[in-house]
């Protein structure tokens, strides 16, 4: 996946992103990291194909995303969805089928072992006969991951798919993404907001700031205090951490009492 100077603005609304050229390592772990309102969920939305720059091209092999049918590029990228109540009074498996549809004509019966190996990459095997609704944030992120992992893409994306997940959950899934990707050799591109879980699950980062690619490199090559700072406009330390490595600390300026 290709992006050439690719810009993008609402109606008479200022420009979000500015020229955006960079190309998506196949087969490796991408995030994307910024503040808010730099335009990383934007970036991810053109990269899907759910909008469509205002000035530049996505390409995916060679081909304009634009130019791809919905249904044909469903089976080559899939967005994780976001919590939808829709689904409440479905059950996890059926929720998980609606991404073999890609594949399907819309009226079709999906088989339970068409999605099985979906159900257990996700571990979702003791789930699959529950109701949406009586699951926890954890475990519904868990089922749109596999739903979406059933359209069985080559590009996986993700919109802060930790937000409002506990330290347990964020961990689990984070394993289970590498997994995918090294398994599999799905492609992720993930929008992240801690920095952390960023630079340690990535094998390469995009350092954006208002609606500009700031810096693409290995996280190896982006522990730089004064990068970081200049990016988030904020104090930054780094750390090392027993057992853990090299840490980075976001130091907000304290202001004197008056």
């Amino acid at each position: 996946m290709d992006l050439n100077q690719v810009s993008y603005h609402y109606p008479q609304q200022p420009i979000l992103l500015n020229h955006i050229s960079a190309r998506v390592p196949v087969g490796h772990i991408l995030s994307i990291i910024g503040p808010n309102g730099a335009g990383k969920s934007t970036l991810l939305k053109l990269m899907t194909g759910i909008i469509q720059p205002s000035a530049g091209q996505v390409q995916l092999d060679g081909q304009p995303i634009s130019s791809i049918p919905q249904k044909q590029l469903a089976t080559k990228v899939a967005l994780v969805s976001q919590q939808n109540d829709i689904f409440d009074d479905m059950k996890v498996i059926d929720v998980v089928k609606t991404g073999r549809l890609a594949h399907h004509n819309l009226l079709a019966t999906i088989a339970d072992d068409e999605v099985a190996q979906y159900i257990q990459a996700t571990h979702l095997d003791a789930l699959a006969q529950r109701p949406m609704s009586s699951l926890s944030g954890g475990q519904r992120q868990r089922v749109w991951l596999a739903s979406a992992l059933a359209q069985d893409p080559n590009y996986l994306l993700l919109d802060e798919p930790t937000t409002y997940l506990d330290i347990h959950y964020q961990a689990e899934l984070m394993a289970i993404l590498s997994r995918l990707n090294q398994q599999k050799h799905i492609t992720v591109i993930m929008v992240l907001h801690d920095i952390n879980q960023a630079f340690k699950i990535s094998d390469v980062l995009w350092l954006v700031k208002q609606g500009q690619l700031v810096k693409v490199a290995p996280p190896a090559e982006c522990y730089d205090r004064q990068l970081l700072a200049s990016i988030f406009e904020t104090n930054i330390q780094i750390v090392d951490v027993p057992n853990y490595g090299k840490y980075i600390v976001e130091i907000p300026e304290v202001r004197a009492e008056s």
